[in-house]
């Protein structure tokens, strides 16, 4: 085992360093996986077909068979982020994310005459604006590819680096596992524990205030910071935003509709994809006319211009899934090893407390997988079953519920996470350049947010 323990984890070395110095993870993941394989004893050619692209199998932690791997990622996503690239990319099209982001800008950023009070206001308003989202239950690639366009065109008026844009798009990582909202780490933890989306829900809210503070503080720092050292805003390989009076925008009172539209549906109905269509069209619809090279007139210029923004949407989209994918394909060879169960079970037999052992065995997953799903899914039925699922219950589901939905949050936002390569992806930086406030930001305040609430129930049981 100590063979394929040393395997893992230096592959998941080269894994993490590769990325963070931008080698493209779509070889270096199967490279690493093949890595696992063959230090763990495993057939590399059925590791890598198998394991590594997808095969059904059956979730050990539901009972449910389903698709593992690259494919199985693909199938969780595909919607989601397919048809995230293409609303992203009609909002800035057709003027209506720079509509939002110029009228919000003129009311609350450029009166200050401060650059640095202006990005800090700018911090504010983006942070607002994705707990808005995040709370609303809208998917967080969804958040990402509807607020990045609002993001650049506050960093281009205010002079914010553009390698700062990915930290300004990770400002609501605390609300993620926030209590009540309908995210994938409260629905994992009512699937499992049969808890509510509220669990513990004055504990949860304390470490969601306190993770955003210091979201808020470290992401404006590191701006005021780097402009204080003489960095400015250069549009790089991105495409440039036309100032507000080269083309006719539309009103902000209309602009604002798609977002209400995805908000709201996917509110009501929990149906992401069907949000996300109802928004694109919505876009469409409203503001057809605005659409890049909108002085040529009439309806076929219109419907052309569309369908250019809808081609080069569904290629970004289609770009973003196969990166995002190749880290879940590493995951899945990991959690197939004998090494990697037997590691989580010495782990699980060292004396502790309960709580504590469900968080350090989430966050400890999640490290190794990049997969809130997966970790949640390893971690929670193995802690239930030993402290929950008894006779005698040691631990209150509630607790562990809020803990282990914020815990996943922590070591999931390593250099391979999908969050890290689609916002420096869409920003066109390096990861290397971008990555340290964003590590404070989704690591470091998570990891203080998890343990404060830790503490919380620990002294106040009572709250859960």
């Amino acid at each position: 085992m100590a063979l394929g323990i040393i395997g893992i984890v230096v592959a998941l070395a080269i894994f993490l360093y590769g990325a963070y110095k931008n080698v493209s993870v779509l070889y270096l993941a199967p490279l690493c996986g093949v890595i696992v394989a063959v230090t763990n004893g495993l057939n590399a050619n059925d590791a890598f077909t198998s394991l590594y692209v997808g095969a059904v199998e059956q979730n050990a932690a539901t009972g449910a068979w389903e698709i593992g791997g690259v494919c199985g990622m693909i199938t969780a996503i595909f919607p989601t982020v397919f048809l995230g690239g293409l609303f992203g990319k009609v909002l800035a099209d057709s003027g209506a994310a720079q509509s939002i982001s110029s009228t919000l800008v003129n009311k609350f950023v450029m009166p200050v005459n401060n650059k640095e009070k202006q990005a800090k206001r700018a911090v504010l308003i983006m942070l607002l604006i994705e707990c808005i989202l995040t709370y609303g239950g809208v998917d967080g690639f969804v958040a990402i590819f509807a607020t990045f366009p609002i993001a650049m065109y506050m960093a281009s008026r205010i002079g914010i680096p553009r390698r700062m844009v990915p930290a300004m798009l990770a400002l609501s990582c605390g609300a993620n596992s926030a209590p009540f909202v309908l995210s994938i780490n409260n629905i994992i933890c009512m699937s499992i524990l049969q808890t509510s989306p509220g669990a513990a829900p004055i504990p949860g809210f304390i470490s969601f205030i306190v993770i955003e503070i210091g979201v808020y503080f470290i992401c404006s720092t590191f701006i005021v910071r780097e402009m204080r050292k003489g960095e400015t805003f250069d549009y790089g390989n991105c495409e440039p935003i036309p100032a507000d009076d080269a083309k006719k925008l539309p009103h902000f009172a209309i602009a604002i509709i798609p977002l209400i539209v995805v908000f709201l549906l996917f509110a009501i109905v929990q149906i992401a994809s069907l949000a996300l269509v109802c928004g694109i069209a919505a876009v469409i619809i409203l503001m057809a006319p605005h659409f890049k090279d909108n002085e040529k007139k009439g309806f076929p210029a219109w419907a052309g211009n569309v369908l250019n923004s809808l081609n080069i949407g569904a290629a970004n989209g289609a770009s973003a899934i196969m990166t995002l994918t190749a880290a879940a394909g590493f995951a899945a060879v990991v959690q197939h090893t004998a090494a990697f169960n037997g590691f989580v079970g010495i782990l699980f037999g060292m004396k502790a407390s309960p709580l504590v052992i469900g968080i350090v065995l989430a966050i400890i997953v999640v490290a190794f997988t990049s997969s809130p799903p997966a970790a949640l899914g390893i971690a929670l039925p193995m802690v239930a079953a030993a402290y929950i699922w008894t006779a005698n219950p040691a631990l209150n589901p509630n607790a562990l519920a809020r803990c282990a939905a914020i815990a996943v949050s922590t070591f999931e936002t390593l250099p391979v996470n999908g969050l890290i390569l689609i916002t420096t992806g869409l920003a066109q930086v390096k990861i290397k350049d971008a990555y340290l406030p964003m590590f404070l930001q989704t690591v470091i305040m998570t990891l203080v947010g998890t343990i404060l609430c830790a503490v919380i129930l620990t002294v106040a049981p009572q709250l859960a």
